[in-house]
């Protein structure tokens, strides 16, 4: 062995002796809890009293730590009610410990319980596990607390206010490097928070580079993602970055960018915690893909889609109604505008939505977006101050194909055409089927080009014209669907119902008027189509009729069907119709067979009439 290898041998023996013996003169000749009291005085120096009920013990793996027991505190000066901690551990520098001082430079807490009677309280907790590379020390400079790691595990804490209380468990928290001249330093973080006895708790979690100046008072994000969870029916995860100022009362945020997905969206925020909140955001972007902040469901494919894609199950007023859980109470003003939104197979272009918040209502100032081909335009409020929420609306609908539309909301496309929409009204509920149920509301619908792919209601009249003229069935089949001109109509919904109350339009020669009902829960609908023929031909291509009982006279027909069932055979002619030109037939042979005069001829047909009208009805 050369010399050299030999010295320094001996050199790292003489270390670990040294060590040794440090550690050994600290367990058997130092009481930890000889430090109670410089412990308690310090605090008592920041306006803290402060009682460690427990024993203070060495630990000394993974670093040489003073652990405490069970210790409870409190706190005039800083709105501290009485709190408490079940353990902690307090790091210690070794070197300041050999020269006689205690210098804690890592702190890990478990089992917090902190009450704290003012806002302002919060920022003053936390100023001071948090000191970084600014001490804070005792007058006789024995004690000097510099905590550049934090660890909190499993803590609870409420705050009280002349208007309620905060309560947030299950807080995690992790932060290491910490320094308050702006230096970024990581923090990791989540925690449950409880709105109200009567609202679903919220989860948090929290992941980002933080740069705290304590100084100029600002702090900034230079990376970090957050997950938010109980509000919405899945989690929404957000990365996100931004120049944050902050005092005890108001948070600003200059330069914010959030990144949805591959979204990235620039703007600003202001939000004032302190009662009234108060909150002013605005974020403009490029295309956003929602299902890139939703994971995806799990198990079952078809039961996850009933529970969270089925229009009429879940709360589709969550988005709307969680500002208002955040503000609780307060007032705001959100502008979001995005290139385009992908939701569900469905592509909103150009959507621009305004928002303002008073207290428990929620005001949309502006919603307009292309959609579908067209434009939509709405505007509304959402009323929570009621246990359940009210909603009432105006949206205008122009220029829909209609035949997109339905190919992404429904399974099967039966009608196509061009939709312009004008409809305001109200509703109530706090799920999908109850909205639905208790919607309320009047408009005009104008349907240009619109052609019903499942029935052909020139068949169905021409073979009713065929009965009553008594000619063969057409041989040439007839084309599938029905091609109409442009339809308008006045409508009514009320009770899941939507009525048509007059609506008109035509084909060919023929005229097409009447109202009618479709179920909007149960996809079924039940209506009259009154057809009048004007001339002797339904259309070019269409039958040739030459009996006046059918003629210039009002034809109704029965349209009545499911969605998914309509077809060929879903519209036929009225039967009380049918009937009567039947009866009509048959006095008008009798006329002709008896060669009565016209007064007996007279009677004898109002005696048939009384006859006839008695038989049951044929046809169904």
């Amino acid at each position: 062995m050369s010399k050299a290898l030999k010295i320094s041998a001996a050199l790292a023996l003489v270390a670990v002796l040294a060590v040794a013996a440090v550690i050994a003169y600290l367990l058997f000749a130092v009481d930890p809890n000889s430090y109670k009291p410089r412990l308690e005085q310090a605090a008592s120096e920041q306006g803290i009293d402060l009682d460690i009920a427990g024993d203070l013990g060495w630990n000394l793996f993974p670093t040489l730590a003073i652990e405490v027991g069970q210790t409870r505190f409190a706190s005039e000066t800083h709105g501290i009610e009485p709190s408490s901690i079940e353990t902690a551990r307090l790091a210690l520098a070794w070197r300041d410990l050999l020269r006689g001082r205690i210098a804690f430079k890592a702190l890990a807490v478990d089992g917090a319980d902190l009450h704290l009677s003012r806002s302002d309280a919060a920022a003053a907790a936390a100023a001071v596990p948090t000191t970084g590379d600014q001490p804070i020390e005792s007058p006789d400079r024995q004690l000097t607390l510099a905590v550049d790691a934090l660890t909190l595990r499993d803590g609870r804490l409420r705050l009280d206010g002349s208007d309620g209380s905060l309560l947030f468990d299950d807080i995690q928290l992790s932060l290491r490097n910490v320094s308050l001249d702006g230096e970024t330093f990581p923090l990791t973080a989540s925690l449950t928070y409880h709105p109200a006895a009567d609202e679903p708790p919220m989860t948090l979690t929290l992941d980002a580079q933080l740069g705290l100046d304590a100084a100029a008072r600002q702090l900034s994000v230079g990376e970090g993602r957050i997950t938010l969870g109980g509000v919405l029916p899945q989690p929404l995860g957000v990365t996100f970055a931004g120049t944050l100022e902050s005092d005890t009362q108001r948070a600003r945020i200059t330069q914010l960018t959030l990144d949805l997905g591959d979204t990235r969206l620039a703007g600003s925020a202001d939000y004032t915690h302190t009662k009234p909140r108060a909150l002013t955001l605005t974020l403009a972007g490029g295309t956003l893909d929602t299902a890139a902040l939703m994971p995806a469901p799990t198990g079952d494919a078809d039961q996850a889609r009933g529970d969270s894609g089925d229009a009429t199950t879940g709360n589709p007023l969550a988005p709307l109604l969680a500002p208002l859980a955040i503000l609780d109470g307060g007032s705001g003003r959100i502008d979001l505008s995005l290139e385009s939104l992908e939701h569900g197979g469905t592509t909103l272009t150009d959507l621009r939505l305004g928002v303002d918040l008073d207290g428990r209502q929620l005001h949309i100032r502006e919603l307009a977006t292309g959609l579908f081909g067209g434009q939509l335009a709405a505007t509304g409020t959402l009323d929570a101050r009621r246990e359940i929420p009210r909603l009432k609306f105006q949206q205008q609908l122009t220029g829909i194909d209609l035949e997109t539309a339905l190919a992404a909301l429904a399974d099967e496309v039966n009608i196509t055409g061009t939709l312009h929409l004008d409809l305001r009204g109200d509703t109530r509920g706090s799920d999908g089927s109850a909205l639905l149920a208790h919607l309320t509301a009047t408009g005009n619908l104008r349907l240009e080009d619109p052609v019903i792919t499942t029935l052909n209601l020139e068949k169905s009249y021409c073979e009713l014209a065929a009965l009553v003229e008594k000619t063969p069935a057409r041989e040439q089949p007839w084309p599938e669907g029905t091609h109409l001109s442009t339809l308008t109509s006045p409508l009514r919904i009320a009770d899941g119902i939507l009525h048509l109350e007059d609506y008109s339009t035509g084909m060919g020669y023929l005229g097409v008027r009447g109202g009618g009902q479709i179920d909007l829960e149960q996809q079924t609908f039940d209506i009259e189509a009154i057809t009048r023929l004007a001339g002797d031909r339904t259309s070019d291509e269409g039958c040739l009729v030459k009996s006046k009982r059918v003629r210039d006279k009002d034809i109704p027909l029965r349209c009545k069907d499911s969605f998914a069932d309509a077809g060929a055979g879903s519209c036929k002619p009225d039967p009380a119709f049918v009937n009567s030109l039947l009866k009509e037939e048959v006095i008008d042979k009798i006329r002709e067979k008896t060669n009565l005069d016209d007064d007996k001829a007279e009677a004898l047909e109002g005696l048939l009439k009384g006859l006839l009208n008695r038989l049951p009805a044929t046809g169904s």
